[in-house]
């Protein structure tokens, strides 16, 4: 939905601003330049989720790029003397360098995290991850060269035969903006995420049938049929079938198993009543064995027992002299001493006594904060320590599209306090979030750490 939005934006915005764009468009750009430094590289915290959404986001995902490369493209394939060309056409250079300003800024934002990723760290990638970067990477090739002559310094300085011709590579182009947007579209739609099928269908419809109304204008223009009957039904045909493939498959859902955050913003995962207190740094193991004896006679038995005191620091062997003492015994008896009579060896008559050590914990209690980066931003996770046990742990995100947050952390943050460990599973399809989760609980737990 946020490309239909996108969509009538722009067209509002051409209308309203055709004369001044074309009169001054140069502030245009300035303003397009600085919008996409905000959302490429500037950290915004704390705003509204609508505005995140509907404002943030339709530049930092590219969506208002993509709306104003529509009205672009759909200028060529409008019919030739119609009052829609007539009022494009004029200004179609200037929406075209807006369009790849916003895109350039939507590109730098994401390549800092995917095209980093594509060249050092692959193998983590899904194969759509990959498969789109370099698609990316191919449009950004066409787009720039394109961009540059579209200011009227540069085309003037052209061969109008040679500009004619790499101005054709733009068709390429739209046509790998619409493989991309499937490309990362469709998995979630058949994932069942809440409005990829619709933007699925809503790209298709834009795109498929602009590529079947422009080339029945090619076509109109070139062979001149006395009859348009038979084109138009083909056309009809043609857009009913290419758009119904995408929109098929992204309906196919696909089985998904992860657990979904209740909120991830205020979520609180406890931690399960059976998890076992973390151990400390001092144990006091005092167990006295049973002892088991036979004999054929009368015997007393003297035993050492040994009680060992484990500590972190050393390992202290305290020996007592035990007297055991049986009396009638019958010959192969096996005899079960319970009671035990503790004897001081020496002078002394007051028994000592050993004093167990006062427990010493690696952690303070309380609660901590810390932040780890995400697939595209920070993922922040707060912690609450008690007595060197992890009792509960939330967490909020940062990233553009925080379903990959949501998908992980509740399953991670379950994990982790059930093990007591940051070592857990990540979420297939969120790796990068489950990580970042885990490695932000690891950084809190270093800043409790006494």
């Amino acid at each position: 939905m946020l490309f239909l939005i996108s969509l009538v934006i722009a067209s509002a915005f051409v209308f309203l601003f055709k004369k001044p764009l074309k009169k001054h468009p140069y502030i245009f750009y300035a303003a397009a330049a600085v919008i996409s430094y905000i959302v490429s590289a500037a950290t915004l915290r704390g705003l509204p989720e609508f505005v995140n959404t509907y404002i943030i986001g339709m530049f930092s995902r590219g969506v208002m790029g993509t709306a104003l490369w529509a009205v672009v493209m759909w200028t060529g394939a409008l019919p030739n003397g119609s009052k829609s060309i007539k009022a494009l056409m004029p200004v179609r250079g200037e929406l075209s360098i807006i369009a790849a300003i916003l895109t350039l800024g939507h590109n730098i934002g994401y390549g800092k995290t995917y095209f980093v990723r594509l060249f050092t760290d692959s193998a983590r990638m899904t194969n759509e991850q990959i498969f789109a970067s370099i698609l990316t990477i191919a449009m950004l090739i066409i787009m720039i060269p394109l961009t540059v002559m579209s200011f009227p310094q540069v085309r003037k300085k052209m061969n109008a035969k040679l500009w004619k011709k790499i101005q054709r590579t733009a068709y390429l182009f739209y046509a790998l903006i619409y493989v991309h947007v499937m490309t990362l579209f469709v998995p979630l739609a058949k994932l069942g995420r809440d409005g990829y099928f619709k933007s699925v269908l809503i790209y298709s419809v834009v795109f498929i049938s602009y590529a079947v109304c422009r080339v029945r204008k090619w076509y109109i223009l070139r062979k001149k049929p006395e009859t348009r009957k038979i084109l138009n039904a083909v056309c009809v045909s043609s857009f009913a079938v290419l758009a119904a493939f995408p929109c098929v498959n992204a309906g196919i859902s696909t089985p998904h198993n992860t657990v979904h955050a209740d909120n991830r913003t205020v979520y609180i995962a406890e931690i399960p009543t059976n998890t076992v207190t973390a151990p400390t740094k001092s144990e006091v193991s005092t167990e006295a064995p049973i002892v088991s004896i036979e004999t054929s006679s009368e015997t007393t038995v003297t035993q050492t027992m040994a009680t060992t005191i484990a500590s972190e620091e050393a390992e202290v062997s305290v020996t007592e002299t035990t007297a055991l003492t049986t009396t009638e015994i019958s010959t192969q008896e096996e005899v079960t001493i319970e009671e035990e009579t503790v004897t001081e060896t020496g002078p002394a008559t007051e028994m000592e006594t050993v004093t167990e050590h006062e427990q010493v914990y690696v952690y303070k209690n309380g609660t901590y904060t810390a932040k780890a980066y995400g697939y595209d931003g920070d993922v922040e996770v707060t912690i609450t320590i008690e007595n060197d046990v992890i009792t509960n742990i939330t967490g909020n995100t940062y990233e553009s599209d925080p379903w990959y947050f949501d998908e992980a952390y509740g399953p991670v943050a379950s994990q982790i306090l059930s093990s007591q460990s940051t070592d857990v599973d990540s979420v297939s399809g969120a790796t990068y979030s489950s990580e970042a989760i885990m490695s932000a609980v690891a950084a809190a737990l270093d800043s409790a750490r006494s």
